[in-house]
């Protein structure tokens, strides 16, 4: 992002990004506080004291608005979970609670490993407002949260109408986060972490899994993992490391379990 010689931040850069992220804002300021990182003039007080004048802002950065987004996405996606008929099927059908799944679905969409492809994709770090020899991914997931935040307050109608605003900042989380689609994606995050709830909820035991064959040099390791009730062996997968091993093995007893769920 480019700054004018009096600091001004440059209004074709903020445009641009609107462009990406399809809404204008009202008041620019928003914006500029949710791009603000922490290291933007750190060493100068004075100049960041200025920065700060000259474009109207408020705070030092961008972290109260992410604390405010985070809310909101929070919000958005437990709305979005309370309506959606699917979910319920669905925990049925693995023998899980709809608090369980509904936990799944905002891991998917908001945690922070979830929350930078997001990031990536409006091409958020071209647009933070920081010193050149920042690394700012680490902070790429809070920045998403900090223009959530952002999109909320400015709503395109100055912030005065709390519904407006955030029936826009949904709108902003459904074309970017690609919500209608997470359900889908619980099994392929978290395998072992849906086999271990099922288990839980069905009073069954613990899934183990232990190491069937290995194969290949030292250096160049491939494992088979078994997945086990007790003796029992309940499906197997294969991978480069035990961890992957093990996320194949949950993933195929979820694919069979489905298939016998599709039989009955």
């Amino acid at each position: 992002m480019r700054l004018s010689a009096d600091l001004k931040v440059n209004d074709d850069d903020l445009e641009e990004f609107e462009e990406i992220i399809g809404f204008r804002f009202n008041d620019r300021t928003y914006l500029i506080q949710a791009l603000l990182h922490g290291s933007l003039f750190s060493g100068d007080k004075e100049k960041l004291s200025e920065f700060r004048k000259v474009n109207g802002l408020e705070n030092k950065d961008y972290e109260k608005l992410e604390y405010l987004g985070d809310s909101v996405l929070g919000l958005i996606i437990a709305e979005y979970a309370y309506h959606d008929k699917d979910i319920n099927e669905y925990a049925a059908s693995k023998g899980l609670t709809i608090e369980g799944v509904c936990t799944k679905i905002k891991e998917v969409l908001a945690s922070n490993k979830n929350l930078k492809p997001v990031a990536r994709k409006i091409k958020l770090s071209r647009f933070v407002l920081a010193e050149p020899h920042v690394n700012i991914d680490g902070k790429l997931s809070d920045m998403m949260e900090s223009l959530i935040g952002a999109i909320y307050l400015d709503g395109g109608s100055g912030g005065s109408n709390s519904d407006r605003n955030y029936s826009i900042a949904r709108d902003f989380v459904y074309r970017s986060f690609d919500i209608d689609h997470a359900l889908d994606r619980i099994s392929i995050s978290n395998p072992k972490g849906i086999i271990q709830e099922m288990f839980h909820q069905k009073g069954i035991g613990n899934p183990l899994y232990r190491v069937i064959d290995e194969e290949g040099p030292a250096h160049d390791r491939y494992f088979t993992v078994g997945l086990y009730l007790d003796e029992r062996l309940l499906a197997s997968g294969s991978g480069n490391s035990k961890r992957k091993a093990e996320k194949a093995a949950a993933m195929s007893y979820l694919e069979e379990s489905d298939l016998d769920s599709q039989k009955q």
